[in-house]
């Protein structure tokens, strides 16, 4: 047998080899896709046999949410960033492979003008491939894998990702479909147990209240007038701020609650809300931070505002008077971030992510105040419907760190 026959067989042994081992792939993924598993756990699942056919680094699975790519599964060194980060609808690659339903191969991405969005993943990738997740002819996301070598992937990985996407449309259509109907009838509870239990006791104070002062107004001491004004403005204040809450509550439900960023100075929105609640809450000193040299970011002025009061509401109301709240803002690797910190009763490590679910409160936060559990619930669908993110975490030795992150306005962003 010649050279030239014994590679010839090596190539075919190994062609075969490689068809075998995509076979049993799709075949594997198929399966889990058919369990009763959540979507979450079946996106990680198929990139992680990924990695047994694929030359990755790392990759991610995003979804369609409306007018965002939402990475909703990630595995390798850039996954910590990019998990859960959203996309808003652009002129960048990964929404172009979304809509044009065609795939995307770079051999180099520090060769051409694609920049990745997260600060490792920019550092480190250079191949990058990604493939449409098509359902009924419409992109509902998509499928990539990087690699931190140049030209490590080629055409039979993409078609082994357009493989795998066949196999995931369906199910990803039936998860989210069905995840929708189950925020939408949790969220239109949510309506009607705040309609029908928190707002009643502002509206009863405010109106028994108001009724003494008609009737017993011209025997009161001034010194009572004043509190129980006093008194009637607080129940206000508490009544518009559930209102507010109400109004996002309402538009999740419907899945509307879509905003257009526009250019906002952050220092000066959030020293305007800080001004406002010192002077609300007169006995709880209120530090600002407010950072220097800080760009336009991009969101909703009224909404930032929001999420802001809502925050330092929060802080106040979970640590004891006259403690103080400090509001730190800084700029960082492409956004603006604002940090409200308590000395307060804190929270566990594995609430961090529970206490923005609708209704969640802990033990501890139920004994010291009482609540809707909805405060932190709209500030999360505010901030990611602007495009930034919301976090919760404990410190050290007391207290709780809540915060938001915010996109910088670029005059153009070109990004996979």
């Amino acid at each position: 047998m010649t050279n030239l026959q014994e590679r010839a067989l090596s190539e075919d042994g190994a062609a075969a080899a490689r068809s075998a081992a995509t076979s049993q792939l799709i075949i594997d993924i198929a399966g889990a896709a058919a369990g009763e598993r959540e979507l979450d756990q079946i996106l990680h699942e198929t990139l992680d046999r990924l990695r047994t056919a694929t030359p990755l680094t790392g990759g991610s699975i995003a979804l369609v949410q409306r007018d965002d790519l939402i990475v909703r599964a990630a595995v390798g060194p850039f996954a910590d960033e990019a998990l859960g980060q959203r996309l808003r609808r652009g002129p960048g690659l990964s929404w172009r492979v979304v809509e044009t339903l065609e795939p995307c191969l770079i051999a180099d991405a520090q060769a051409t003008s694609a920049i990745p969005l997260g600060v490792k993943a920019r550092e480190a990738m250079r191949s990058w491939l990604a493939v449409p997740i098509v359902r009924r002819g419409r992109g509902i996301g998509l499928v990539e894998i990087d690699s931190t070598e140049p030209d490590a992937f080629s055409a039979d990985d993409v078609e082994l990702l357009e493989s795998i996407v066949r196999v995931l449309s369906g199910p990803v259509e039936l998860a989210a479909h069905y995840a929708e109907e189950q925020q939408a009838n949790q969220l239109r509870e949510a309506f009607i147990g705040v309609i029908s239990h928190e707002l009643r006791t502002p509206i009863t104070t405010i109106y028994g209240l108001s009724k003494m002062l008609r009737l017993r107004g011209a025997t009161l001491e001034r010194g009572e007038i004043v509190s129980t004004i006093e008194d009637i403005e607080v129940e206000a204040d508490r009544l518009e701020r559930l209102v507010e809450d109400l109004l996002i509550l309402s538009r999740a439900e419907r899945g509307a609650v879509d905003i257009e960023g526009e250019p906002i100075g952050i220092a000066r929105v959030v020293r305007r809300v800080v001004e406002a609640e010192q002077a609300r809450m007169p006995g709880r000193p209120i530090e600002l931070d407010p950072g220097e040299n800080l760009p336009i970011v991009l969101g909703e002025e009224s909404y930032v505002e929001q999420v802001v009061r809502n925050l330092l509401t929060n802080a106040a109301k979970y640590a004891e008077s006259p403690t103080p709240i400090h509001v730190v803002v800084a700029a960082s690797d492409g956004e603006v971030t604002i940090r409200v910190l308590d000395e307060g009763i804190g929270i566990a490590d594995g609430d961090s992510d529970r206490v923005f679910e609708l209704f969640y409160r802990s033990s501890s936060a139920t004994r010291m105040a009482g609540g809707a559990g909805i405060g932190l619930f709209v500030c999360r669908q505010l901030v990611e419907a602007m495009g930034g993110r919301i976090w919760a975490a404990p410190r050290s030795p007391v207290g709780t760190e809540v915060g938001f992150a915010l996109p910088v306005h670029l005059d153009e962003d070109v990004d996979l």
